[in-house]
């Protein structure tokens, strides 16, 4: 009976083994053809132009890092209004080829001029050499974005409670009692598997945010140390031996989620032995005593990120340049610019070392140039690249003015709304350049009250030197007004047998047409309006 009984407790001993090993078997299968299929997708993202994933996460902070440290004294942050009205949150998306959360992260803050890319060696290695690109690229996808995590305030050590760090060790120690005696070890490993497994749901639900980060950052660190020593990879001044019990474990430690059977295993065997809540607080406790160095592997890897992404951005441009800066002239001095977001956009060169004042009817290309130009002077100084044949600028805060909106929350109406918008353009109280682009000045009020504010604004304006100006208005009296302050640009259409054309082309000189009333007519409005509207121009002239 004994034997049988001992018996019994060797198969169930040789089963848990089993499962053990099964799980490693399963483990590595899974890791395998994950590993194929990741460097097969990876093969064709350059040839395609794609990114590694086409969706955004719900989960997604990817402005996190650009909220954190945006009060730290930066001078020259594109602020929300300015992001708003040049579409750069499309322009975030569309530019975005990063493989991890934490380059998705830095991507956001460089577009807001939090920081530059500048690295020439490394873009050109990720768009010339092809095995170097898909060996980071590789290492970088390993990373992913399956977390975003909150740093630094996720690495701060947590209370613990001794006793449940203690669990870990009640199945080792069951196992061994079992030998000593099967009856009550075979109770004793049930009753401390059990105990594991509530207390590590239960206890998971007040840390789980931070664990996967944890864990996300293990994996920051290992392709940290993998990248940092591959031929041509910029080198980081890290310790790893530091992190030498977190780097080994991060395979194992990484598997955050149950999205295969494999992790599914691994999450179980955690569970059993409680490994989630143990290893959480010691690897918090490293992290937070290297927590530089740390940081400083975060830089690295959202850096390398970066630069493939500005690379692969590159190549789906139909035409981009670097920018030259000059340090001694206030202005722009373009050559075939064109919108970063259009397609088949219509180019345009200008020299701007004026203030400049915009004429022209709806839809001619003024609102399209202001912010092709704006857009254009922000990328210069973030991402080192222009949607132009050649960029010449002085470096400067960029503000707009554009897209005003009533406000029914706030009670805003259109004109107090763009009123708030201007009004911060007079407050900058910086020294350095200034470009301002204003768009359909003070549109929100009646023509005479419109015209004398806008005369106004735009002459107080011009007396500041380090600012220049480009606004746009309907209202031809304004560049009579501003003669000798302002240069006139104007834009304009053309009417051919009844349809109407826009050229898109900047020309010099106020806007001398007046088509809006024989586009009523084209537009096919009754023959009485048309004829009272023109009455009317002469009358009201």
């Amino acid at each position: 009976m004994g034997r049988i009984i001992m018996n019994s407790y060797q198969v169930y001993i040789c089963l848990v083994l089993g499962i053990v090993l099964l799980t490693i078997i399963t483990s590595m299968i899974s890791s395998f053809l994950n590993k194929k299929h990741l460097i097969s997708k990876i093969d064709n993202l350059w040839k395609e132009k794609k990114v590694l994933e086409e969706f955004i996460r719900p989960n997604s902070r990817f402005d996190y890092q650009f909220k954190l440290r945006r009060n730290n004294n930066f001078n020259f942050l594109v602020d929300d209004k300015t992001w708003s009205d040049l579409n750069f949150g499309t322009l975030f998306h569309q530019s975005n080829f990063n493989f991890t959360a934490i380059g998705e992260m830095r991507w956001y803050a460089t577009l807001r001029n939090m920081f530059h890319i500048e690295h020439r060696n490394l873009l050109n290695l990720f768009t010339n050499d092809e095995r170097f690109r898909k060996e980071v690229s590789y290492h970088l996808a390993l990373i992913g974005k399956v977390v975003y995590p909150i740093f630094p305030d996720q690495i701060k050590p947590a209370n613990k409670n001794t006793l449940f760090m203690l669990c870990p060790f009640l199945p080792l120690l069951s196992i061994i009692i079992i030998l000593i005696n099967p009856a009550i070890g075979v109770f004793t490993l049930f009753f401390s598997v059990l105990l594991n497994f509530i207390l590590s749901s239960v206890l998971k639900r007040n840390y789980n945010q931070d664990l996967k980060s944890l864990f996300y950052t293990a994996k920051v660190l290992k392709q940290s140390y993998l990248l940092n020593r591959l031929e041509n990879t910029p080198k980081t001044n890290v310790n790893f031996r530091h992190f030498n019990i977190v780097r080994l474990l991060s395979g194992f430690l990484g598997k955050a989620d149950e999205q295969n059977i494999g992790g599914a295993f691994i999450m179980f065997f955690k569970k059993v032995f409680m490994l989630d809540y143990f290893f959480f607080h010691k690897i918090q406790s490293t992290y937070s005593k290297y927590q530089e160095e740390l940081l400083t592997c975060y830089d690295y890897i959202s850096t390398l990120d970066n630069h493939y992404s500005l690379a692969m951005y590159r190549q789906t441009l139909d035409k981009y340049c670097e920018p030259t800066i000059i340090v001694e002239k206030k202005e722009i001095d373009f050559e075939n610019l064109v919108h970063p977001l259009l397609e088949n956009a219509v180019s345009n060169s200008l020299k701007v070392n004026n203030n400049i004042l915009l004429t022209g009817s709806n839809a001619s290309g003024k609102s399209t140039f202001m912010k092709a130009v704006a857009s254009n002077l922000i990328l210069a100084q973030t991402l080192n690249t222009v949607t132009a044949d050649a960029f010449i600028y002085h470096p400067g805060e960029v503000y707009t003015s554009m897209d005003n909106k009533d406000d029914v929350l706030s009670g805003d109406s259109y004109f107090m709304a763009e009123l708030k918008s201007i009004h911060r353009l007079l407050n900058t109280k910086s020294k350095n350049a200034i470009y301002c682009f204003i768009d359909e000045i003070f549109k929100g009020t009646n023509t005479v009250e419109r015209i004398a504010a806008s005369e106004s604004v735009l002459s107080y304006l011009n007396t500041y030197e380090n600012y220049k100006v480009i606004a746009a208005t309907h209202d031809i009296e304004l560049a009579k007004y501003l003669e000798g302050n302002y240069k006139n640009y104007h834009f304009n259409e053309s009417i051919e047998e009844n349809h109407i054309y826009f050229d898109y082309k900047i020309k010099e000189g106020k806007d001398d047409t007046r088509n809006a009333i024989e586009l009523l007519r084209i537009s096919q409005f009754p023959l009485n309006i048309y004829q009272r509207a023109l009455y009317n121009t002469k009358r009201f002239s």
